[in-house]
């Protein structure tokens, strides 16, 4: 006789860091067989006093096949004890349909269609996900591996973790997807947080988000955007991406660089950093190179830096350009801080400004607005050239109120001579003054740094020594200059004037003279007639 023993007990099991809590329903026989029900009693292990026979709750979902290496589910679920690693170890088939675990410590919890192949790994819900090393339920399977929910996830490596989402895969160990769709880890100690279309096969990296990222360089970063790729070891690259754009975005090729934002930014130096902006690049010679921000800029020096602006480059190596548009640094050491199609191609040169052109090492060019044609460029090494057609102004207080000036179109400096600006002033005595320059000797000269370029002039030493103004003995303003020449000039012209009036008086006594001396000698022809 068939006399049915009907057992229920509640039951808990752990796999992977995941604790499931169900029922499980036993059938049984005392004396007889027990009852064949192909619609209700799944396909199980010889039950022991360790391992009970599993009831599942009637199927509700389409039937799906599951396999792996000696074990095949349809209808409700099953578990396979035939492995080394699954014999009287708990292998669970909890609830949902057409579930598979066939391999120790191992159980699925709910879904459909889920299948595990290896030991000690958890599938909690969702359905045809995976967790199948393919490799006959070894210890270097995919053991100790879990997949929370989904459809068509897959772990094939051990030690390994995939959230939730669709057609994920893990298939390296230590590795983690989150969520997402179609996201891939393929290399060991990895991770892809969320998003689309990621992939990871770089070791020891991370996506945290985004879509269509990828990292293939070890200990490399994306934090998040579109289309943003890693191939370089040690990068990084926070954010960005235009997802409207049919052009790669943000790409890393060299080691230990670093793209914050943006799009369409490369660097293919090791060591080099890009903070923001679109389409900016580091080239291969520009290792330690910096752009800051901006669009189109390019740097190709080593340890060359650009600030932001548009179009500029920096391919001299220690080149810096701050701003500004179509600038280019080529000359080592050469800077530009700003400004529109500027040049700065000698060696330690300097140009701003408007289309200035500082072509030779250790020179300086400044270019105003005031034409596109007529360019200001260097010519010779060490050269200042500048053009500012309003006029330049050079200020020696804080005030602004002393200095000297070039105005517009003229062709010397003024000094400040205004009566507001002075104080102490006290008057000269000329003739002293003549007396001074007349004894101050005055000769004909060169400056050393010149090559035979003749002056004129006192010594500085002379001049001090006579009139005791000025700076100091070695220098003489022109200030002070004009000042003694106009008062010896004043000195000459008070004597001249008392020349001149003597000159006068003597000219009038002579003229008296000649009218006497022309009356005598009409009275002597007189006498003499009679």
């Amino acid at each position: 006789m068939f006399a049915p023993r009907i057992r229920l007990r509640a039951f808990s099991s752990v796999a992977a860091g995941a604790a499931g809590i169900g029922l499980i329903l036993t059938l049984g026989a005392s004396g007889g067989a027990t009852a064949s029900d192909p619609a209700r009693t799944p396909v199980a292990p010889q039950a022991t006093a360790r391992t009970p026979a599993l009831r599942m709750p009637p199927a509700r979902r389409p039937r799906a096949t599951a396999s792996c290496s000696g074990a095949t589910a349809s209808g409700t679920g099953a578990f396979d004890s035939t492995s080394e690693f699954s014999t009287n170890k708990s292998a669970t088939a909890a609830f949902g349909g057409s579930n598979l675990a066939a391999s120790g410590y191992s159980g699925t919890f709910e879904g459909s269609g889920n299948t595990i192949c290896d030991y000690n790994s958890v599938i909690v819900g969702g359905n045809g996900d995976t967790i199948d090393s393919g490799s006959g339920n070894t210890p270097a399977g995919a053991a100790y591996s879990m997949i929370g929910a989904g459809t068509s996830n897959n772990v094939s490596n051990y030690e390994s973790f995939i959230g939730a989402g669709d057609t994920n895969s893990v298939s390296s160990f230590d590795s983690f997807v989150g969520a997402g769709l179609g996201n891939s880890v393929s290399s060991f100690d990895s991770f892809v947080g969320a998003g689309l279309g990621n992939s990871v096969p770089g070791t020891v990296s991370f996506i945290g988000s985004g879509h269509n990222n990828a990292v293939s360089g070890h200990l490399s970063f994306v934090g998040a955007g579109f289309g943003n790729q890693v191939s370089g070891a040690g990068s990084f690259v926070g954010a960005g991406g235009d997802v409207t754009s049919a052009l790669p975005n943000n790409q890393i090729s060299g080691s230990d660089s670093f793209v914050g934002a943006g799009d369409q930014n490369n660097i293919a130096a090791n060591q080099a950093f890009i903070g923001s902006g679109q389409a900016n690049q580091i080239l291969t010679g520009g290792q330690f190179a910096t752009i800051g921000g901006g669009n189109g800029n390019v740097a190709s020096g080593s340890y060359g830096a650009i600030g932001g602006g548009s179009g500029n480059v920096a391919s001299g190596a220690y080149g810096a350009i701050g701003g500004g548009a179509v600038n280019g640094a080529s000359g080592a050491y050469a800077t530009i801080p700003g400004g529109y199609h500027n040049v700065a191609a000698g060696v330690t040169s300097f140009a701003a400004g408007y289309i200035a052109e500082a072509l030779t090492t250790g020179s300086f060019a400044w270019s105003d607005e005031s034409s596109r044609t007529v360019l200001v460029r260097t010519t010779v090494p060490n050269e200042f050239v500048a053009r500012a057609t309003g006029g330049v102004n050079f200020y020696s207080n804080a005030a602004l109120t002393s200095g000297v000036r070039l105005a517009p179109g003229a062709g010397s400096w003024s000094s400040l001579s205004d009566r507001a600006m002075k104080t102490s002033v006290v008057p000269l005595d000329d003739a002293a003054v003549l007396a001074k320059v007349a004894a101050l000797p005055v000769s004909e000269w060169s400056y050393t740094s010149e090559r035979g370029v003749r002056h004129v002039g006192p010594m500085a030493q002379d001049f001090y020594a006579a009139f005791g103004i000025g700076e100091d003995d070695r220098h003489i303003t022109s200030i002070d200059e004009d000042g003694v020449a106009l008062a010896a000039i004043k000195a000459l012209h008070g004597e001249n004037a008392a020349l001149r009036a003597g000159m006068h008086s003597q000219h009038t006594e002579l003229v008296a003279l000649r009218g006497e001396l022309r009356r005598l000698e009409a009275e002597v022809a007189s006498t003499r007639s009679r």
